[in-house]
């Protein structure tokens, strides 16, 4: 019998567009990814995984939606960086599950849950999304606004999503990105669009430097950009059904 290493029966209650209650659960990882949250879909662990990195601080609600749109398309998700320790073992002032170290060890404990191996993409938040790109080896990974300035090249298939508002903006628009690798700016988004601290003026760390990048919120924005995300998870594992058949 598989041991899911170190899951803990602690129930959450995520709360679908329909109205029913669907369970999460939060689960102990071994470091540095900790503790994460896992949202099974109706299908439960039959179809997709995504992993999400959060950004440096570690996990602050935005991952939600993503979750949420996530699962309505039949794909469950591992949120990572519920701990929240910036302060732990690492690079000083990042939680150690927003960085690349944390990716082997969510696809360890993915496999051993039961997920198919070979249908697990990556999501992150800003430095987290600079993790999925070092670390995705060829999964497809997703990075949220991962700060363009000494970015290396990443490897296919992998989709940077940036604000086109963004302070930043510019160096992505010139980033080289190389073949299967998408950059896409997002029109009347800036940085951080989804954190979800409406009214509240928050400076988020700057995934690429040592400075601190104003959180431009846009809640509906969120929202959309996370079924957006979802789309372009399903359909890249669904590109590649079509080419296994």
């Amino acid at each position: 019998m598989r041991h899911l290493l170190g899951l803990l029966l602690l129930p959450l209650l995520a709360v679908p567009a329909a109205g029913r209650e669907r369970p999460a659960m939060l689960v102990r990882l071994p470091e540095p990814a900790g503790l994460g949250r896992l949202l099974l879909p109706p299908e439960g662990r039959t179809g997709p995984l995504a992993v999400l990195l959060p950004d440096a601080l570690g996990d602050d609600g935005r991952a939600e939606p993503y979750a949420e749109a996530l699962s309505a398309r039949g794909i469950a998700s591992l949120t990572l960086g519920l701990a929240g320790d910036a302060d732990g073992p690492g690079v000083a002032g990042m939680d150690p599950a927003a960085a690349p170290a944390a990716v082997p060890v969510a696809l360890a404990w993915a496999e051993a849950a039961g997920f198919d191996p070979g249908r697990i993409a990556l999501v992150g938040f800003g430095a987290g999304g600079r993790a999925v790109l070092a670390a995705a080896a060829g999964r497809p990974g997703v990075a949220l606004y991962p700060g363009c300035r000494g970015l290396p090249r990443p490897a296919a298939p992998a989709w940077l999503l940036v604000g086109e508002d963004a302070p930043d903006a510019a160096a992505c628009a010139g980033f080289d990105a190389p073949p299967g690798v998408a950059l896409r700016l997002l029109p009347g988004l800036g940085h951080g669009w989804d954190v979800p601290a409406a009214g509240e003026v928050l400076l988020l760390p700057d995934p690429a430097g040592d400075t601190r990048l104003r959180a431009q919120v846009d809640l509906p924005g969120a929202i959309a950009v996370a079924d957006l995300v979802a789309a372009t998870i399903e359909g890249a594992f669904g590109a590649r059904q079509a080419v296994a058949r």
